[in-house]
């Protein structure tokens, strides 16, 4: 692999600029969707088999997207380019953990889907970038692909199964016509 010099997703200042603008469009859109100027649902519609997949996937994210950064960061904690990378991940998780459990029941449930993909999208560049920082044993670099390759399944279940959920129906805020 290509490893980078200058770290760009997993810079403080550019971490700390998107933490400011995914944290205040989540809020924005949140207040739009509960005033109804937005017209998207305040809930998500999931079927009862999709709410049963949603429990498992939530499980799974755990594990591949917060539990094995966090086993990659103790034990690459002698690498200060890891380190400083792996931080980074961990510290958006659980900013981006922070802002869905408050909106959420502050603002609307559905926000948690807008908050999802603005910060799935964010974490595939930040560990896209991670992979391409430095050498990395196999192990390591196995588990940081199985990170990766989650994410994009995530953005994938968020395009196909979340975002349709809080969408409007067909016939809802559609002018009458006769």
């Amino acid at each position: 692999m290509n490893i980078i010099t200058t770290p760009i997703a997993n810079n403080t200042l550019t971490i700390a600029s998107f933490l400011t603008g995914a944290t205040l469009s989540s809020i924005l859109i949140g207040w739009l969707v509960k005033t109804g100027s937005l017209p998207l649902k305040t809930m998500m519609a999931y079927t009862e088999g999709q709410l049963r997949f949603i429990r498992v996937w939530v499980k799974i994210a755990l594990v591949i997207g917060v539990i094995v950064p966090l086993v990659l960061l103790i034990t690459s904690w002698s690498n200060s380019i890891v380190r400083q990378f792996l931080v980074s991940y961990i510290v958006v998780v659980v900013v981006q953990l922070v802002c869905e459990v408050s909106f959420s029941r502050w603002l609307v449930k559905s926000v948690v889907v807008v908050i999802g993909t603005i910060y799935t999208i964010f974490r595939l560049w930040q560990v896209w970038e991670g992979l391409h920082l430095t050498s990395y044993s196999q192990p390591e670099l196995g588990l940081l692909w199985l990170v990766m390759l989650f994410w994009v399944a995530n953005i994938i279940m968020l395009i196909f199964m979340a975002i349709p959920s809080i969408l409007p129906d067909k016939n809802e805020n559609q002018p009458f016509s006769p």
